[in-house]
């Protein structure tokens, strides 16, 4: 069998099929269809990670049979996971690298590929291809390709994810159970939702400031959830996982032939939000060619599929969120003033967890109702360590720290040594720096070095995005 080969032309009509799909089992489906007829593999294999191993989301055989994680090679697939990068061997058992592991040995593996599947919570499972009769059927020159692939396939993903998401949580809002959005009674919080009150009503447009993990989107669903637009959609776009050249078509659409790939017409987000709330998360990362677009929806509330001369309107409410200083971005030209003040008219501050450190038992009780679990409750010792510490990753760091609390706690309460977290200790009085800033500096440096410099790894340990990780590390000049 000859070799596969991705051209640039096919992952991008690849990228744009994925992204036109809403269902996550036909996200899985076709991404298992594009890579291994490309690849000409013969298995295929989506995985997740979950909280201690792997699952298989999706598979695909030449022979039509189902693979399990016991027919892959967890040796090649643990080494790409960890180190974050894609890993291919083209004759396995010759390869150094693999060449005697068992691995490779009892599944009869000739050739392998896996590229992991990287997003905004960090490496979150991987694309597997493996060929078990062809020696030489994967060459190297498809890594960058295919990695292109994974991450619209990543891209893909996430967005069926919020789209079934937002049909679950539109479900739960008819049902009248309106009280799982915002956590906390605390001064600042009552503030938030006093501000929150005020501005619901309005059609303006509304930005949410504040670092990430604070729940900035969880905001944005309860004003719209609180304002007369409630019983219509409500649309949430990560601004920072979409390519520029696909910008404008996930925001307007685009018109059916209007680039390669383009196979059909397909609506915009704008458009499929007609009548309700669109929720333009990390806003200061929208392309600055894009954003005289923007700027001119929200004037005249019209716009323009991609390819398209007809002008059409909506009649969307646009909420925006952002924890950089868009001043700063004006300064180095890569936001638009004139769209900043369009878009900063009702601002809402969301306040970092350490300022609302009272609200971390509710929190925790929160979440560990959720989760359902045999854990209902936490001792006054681990409560204790979790109030002197400054939560730096804000409530998700909080939320993934008792959710590993939860799964290694032997009764039905959460321990202090159950806490398996390097930063809740109290910081000491008598130290020469005792901000918080300078805690949240040497707890990250410390998770950090722990993991071996791994980005990606200290990231999901701590809670918080790899984007704002590198951006703290830049600020620190410890890049």
């Amino acid at each position: 069998m000859s070799s596969g080969l991705l051209t640039t032309e096919s992952v991008l009509q690849a990228g744009q099929k994925l992204l036109e799909l809403r269902p996550v089992e036909e996200v899985f489906h076709s991404i298992l269809e594009i890579a291994a007829s490309a690849m000409h593999a013969e298995t295929a294999l989506v995985l997740l990670r979950t909280a201690h191993d792997y699952e298989v989301a999706a598979s695909r055989t030449v022979a039509g049979q189902t693979r399990g994680l016991g027919d892959i090679s967890l040796s090649l697939l643990n080494e790409s996971i960890s180190t974050n990068r894609a890993l291919l061997t083209e004759s396995a058992v010759e390869d150094p690298r693999f060449s005697g592991r068992s691995s490779v040995i009892l599944q009869h593996i000739q050739s392998a590929v896996i590229v992991p599947l990287t997003g905004r919570a960090g490496v979150e499972g991987a694309l597997y291809l493996d060929s078990r009769s062809d020696r030489d059927l994967f060459r190297k020159e498809n890594l960058s390709p295919l990695s292109t692939l994974a991450a619209f396939a990543t891209l893909a993903i996430e967005n069926a994810r919020r789209f079934e998401s937002a049909k679950r949580e539109i479900a739960t809002l008819m049902s009248a159970d309106i009280s799982r959005f915002l956590v906390g009674d605390s001064p600042v919080m009552q503030e938030l939702y006093a501000m929150i009150d005020r501005v619901s009503p309005h059609d303006l447009p509304a930005m949410i400031t504040g670092e990430s993990g604070t729940g900035k989107e969880l905001v944005a669903r309860e004003i719209h959830r609180r304002s007369l637009r409630q019983g219509k959609p409500f649309l949430a776009l990560y601004c920072g996982n979409v390519s520029p050249e696909l910008f404008e078509s996930e925001l307007f659409g685009h018109k059916k032939g209007s680039f390669t790939g383009a196979t059909l017409d397909k609506q915009g987000l704008v458009e499929a939000a007609e009548g309700g709330t669109l929720f333009l998360d990390e806003v200061a990362d929208i392309p600055l060619s894009l954003q005289a677009k923007l700027l001119r929806f929200l004037q005249e509330s019209e716009y323009r599929r991609v390819g398209d001369t007809e002008t059409r309107r909506a009649n969307v409410r646009i909420l925006t969120a952002t924890n950089k200083e868009l001043q700063s971005e004006i300064q180095q030209q890569r936001f638009r003033e004139d769209l900043y003040f369009r878009l900063y008219i009702l601002p809402v501050h969301v306040p970092p967890l350490r300022d609302r450190l009272s609200d971390v038992p509710v929190l925790t009780h929160h979440f560990l109702r959720r989760m359902k679990g045999h854990v209902t409750g936490i001792s006054p010792e681990a409560l204790r360590r979790m109030l002197n510490y400054s939560w730096p990753g804000n409530v998700r760091e909080l939320e993934n720290t008792v959710a590993r609390a939860a799964v290694i706690a032997r009764g039905d309460r959460i321990e202090a040594d159950d806490i398996l977290h390097q930063g809740l200790t109290k910081v000491s009085a008598d130290e020469d720096d005792v901000s918080w800033r300078a805690a949240e500096k040497k707890h990250i440096l410390k998770v950090l070095s722990l993991v071996g410099g791994n980005k990606s790894r200290a990231a999901d340990l701590l809670g918080i995005s790899r984007r704002y990780l590198h951006y703290k590390l830049k600020e620190w000049n410890e890049g």
